[in-house]
């Protein structure tokens, strides 16, 4: 084994630059893609039940417009847009 050149905080603060120093080298599409990929996995691990209590915890209304998307249900898609609109809308008003 090799000795370590590092003491605890060191090597903390070595992986906290390399972190800085790869998201400043990142795009914002590299970012979404890196992000997307873990809330991914994350979801991924959830079965039916936990996931929607997952969902239902971020937006207790978002489930009840998620499902039919995910079921390919007649307008669904449009009603998803509505409500991100209106979910955006309101955020504009709050900020305001």
């Amino acid at each position: 084994m090799i000795k370590s050149l590092f003491n605890k905080d060191q090597l903390q603060s070595l992986r906290e630059e390399f972190v800085e120093f790869k998201l400043n080298e990142m795009t914002h599409e590299d970012m979404y893609k890196y992000l997307r990929d873990i809330l991914i996995h994350d979801a991924n691990i959830l079965n039916e039940d936990q996931l929607r209590d997952e969902i239902d915890e971020y937006d207790e209304n978002l489930y009840e417009i998620l499902a039919p998307v995910a079921l390919d249900e007649d307008g669904s898609y449009e009603i998803l847009q509505e409500y991100i609109n209106e979910i955006h809308e309101n955020d504009w008003i709050n900020d305001v």
